[in-house]
């Protein structure tokens, strides 16, 4: 019997850590004594499909007025007096609003155990990683819980496979200027998807970085590498603005302005149309873009001048910052 209760136990307290509880010894063992046991109010309320609805409106009422910790108590609350009276589809739907309210919170406490469920659940599902980097780019990749489900991303064996988790791990590198980590994360994300245009980037751009560094020694060959993913980044991308303005970018990085200018001024010669931006990446608080956002030639135009000002031709410095960059 003993092992059985203990089991028990273990399984309410990991359905509580899911559904944002931490139950005490004391709460499981007032829990584990039937006679303790208090009747909850109310028990068949939230399956009437109305009453559901009511909460569900009332949830999202209070997201929109920004008093976010009272929907999620709500959710919370919910969700732990009704674990096994509510449907699945249910659970789903208030803890995926539950995610969205946490992402949109200041404080990212709280909101990060929330967006951890979500990836757990939908390994898979880019828009779910995007809102754990958030939380997580807000919150400090030094979090000791984002550390330790790192680790569990890199051990578990549905996980392991799962590429957003190896490109945060990367940025994290980048971030922290360990260029041979980032990009021994970048590597094994390319192996699963090698036609990814943003692994062929990272996988470049890290490359580059780590032959510019003092402890290499094969510096040519490193370099020569990195360049190498940049213009297989560049035909995946068919040669677009970004993929162009990218390759000069990384020659201006490591000295070789003569190609760089070259491939600024294919940038200077093409023109592209403005993409919506999704609305999840976009703050309330930000003003209308500027049309012309997706353009990059007033940022190839800047370091063409660069360029020129360093080789001291200043009139034709002047010249492209005057045909590009003027108002």
């Amino acid at each position: 019997m003993l092992p059985e209760r203990e089991e028990k136990r273990e399984e309410r307290k990991v359905r509580a850590l899911e559904n944002g509880f931490e139950l005490s010894n004391d709460d499981l063992e007032e829990e584990s004594d039937p006679e303790n046991l208090p009747e909850k109010p109310f028990p068949k309320l939230l399956n009437d499909e109305e009453h559901y609805c009511l909460i569900l409106d009332l949830c999202k009422a209070l997201f929109h007025l920004q008093r976010y910790w009272d929907a999620l108590e709500i959710i919370n609350n919910v969700l732990y007096a009704s674990t096994k009276t509510m449907s699945r589809d249910k659970k789903e739907e208030l803890r995926t609003l539950r995610s969205q309210i946490a992402y949109r919170a200041t404080d990212p406490k709280h909101g990060y155990e929330f967006v951890r469920s979500i990836v757990m659940r939908h390994p898979n599902s880019l828009a779910a990683w995007n809102c754990y980097y958030e939380v997580i780019s807000r919150l400090g990749f030094h979090h000791s819980k984002h550390a330790k489900f790192m680790q569990k991303c890199t051990k578990d064996t549905q996980l392991s496979k799962c590429v957003p988790p190896m490109i945060i791990q990367g940025h994290q590198f980048t971030l922290n200027s360990t260029h041979q980590d980032a990009a021994k994360k970048y590597l094994r994300a390319y192996k699963l998807q090698p036609n990814n245009p943003l692994i062929n980037l990272c996988c470049g751009t890290a490359l580059i970085n780590l032959a510019l560094g003092f402890r290499l020694k094969n510096k040519h060959l490193t370099l020569i590498q990195g360049m190498g993913f940049l213009f297989q980044y560049l035909r995946i991308c068919n040669e677009s603005q970004e993929a162009l303005y990218n390759i000069a970018r990384a020659f201006q990085h490591v000295g070789l302005v003569t190609l760089a200018v070259s491939y600024y001024e294919k940038v200077l010669e093409m023109e592209v149309d403005d993409y919506p931006i999704p609305k999840l990446l976009v703050p309330k608080s930000q003003q209308p873009m500027v049309p012309g956002y997706c353009n990059l030639r007033r940022e190839a135009a800047f370091n063409l001048h660069l360029i020129y000002m360093k080789s001291g031709s200043v009139d034709l410095a002047r010249h492209i910052l005057k045909t590009y960059c003027t108002i």
